[in-house]
C-alpha cells in the first residue's frame, strides 16, 4: 500500500517552526477580523441557523502554535459580543479545528484550552485531523467556516480551468 505524501509546517517552537515563522499569518488573521466579525453577525441574525440555539464553527488549516485558534477565537468572541448587546444568551458553541494529521495537534490542543474558557454557558472543541480535499463534516452540520493564507500549504496542486 502506497503511502501520500504530506506537506506541512515544522512543528514545536523551535528556530524553524511554524509558530516561531508565522507573524506574516498573525498579521493577516487580524485583518480578517471585521470580515469574521460581520460574517457572525449575519450568521446570529438569521434565526433559521440560530433555530436549535447551536453554532458550529470550524477552521480548516488551523496549523499550529500562537495561530492556531485565532480565527475561531475571534468569531466566538463576535458571537457572544453579540448576544451580550442584545442581551440575549449566547447559543452553545463547537469550535472545530482541521489540518492534516501531520499538524502538531498536541500544541493545538493545549490552545483549546483557552477557547473554551472564552464561551458561555457552552463551548465545546475538537480537532478534525485530515485534508479539506475530502469530507470532514456531516452535510449542514457547520455554520461558519474560517481559513487564512493557506493557498502556499496545500497538499495537492489546485487544478486550473479556463474562464469560461
Amino acid at each position: 500500500m502506497a503511502s501520500k505524501q504530506m506537506v506541512h509546517m515544522n512543528q514545536g517552537q523551535g528556530e524553524t517552526s511554524y509558530a516561531h515563522n508565522s507573524s506574516f499569518q498573525s498579521a493577516e488573521q487580524n485583518r480578517m477580523k471585521a470580515l469574521i466579525e460581520a460574517a457572525v453577525v449575519e450568521l446570529c441574525s438569521n434565526t433559521t441557523t440560530l433555530s436549535h440555539g447551536k453554532v458550529v464553527i470550524a477552521d480548516l488549516g488551523c496549523s499550529s502554535g500562537p495561530n492556531a485558534v485565532a480565527l475561531v477565537s475571534i468569531a466566538l468572541e463576535a458571537t457572544h459580543s453579540h448576544f451580550l448587546q442584545l442581551r440575549q444568551p449566547p447559543p452553545e458553541v463547537c469550535v472545530l479545528l482541521n489540518d492534516l494529521p501531520y499538524n502538531d495537534f498536541n500544541a493545538v490542543v493545549k490552545s483549546l484550552v483557552a477557547v473554551r474558557q472564552i464561551g458561555e454557558p457552552v463551548v465545546v472543541t475538537g480537532v478534525v485531523p485530515g485534508s479539506f480535499y475530502e469530507r470532514l463534516f456531516p452535510s449542514g452540520s457547520v455554520h461558519l467556516f474560517c481559513s487564512s493564507n493557506s493557498l502556499h500549504w496545500l497538499s495537492k496542486v489546485l487544478s486550473l480551468t479556463p474562464l469560461q
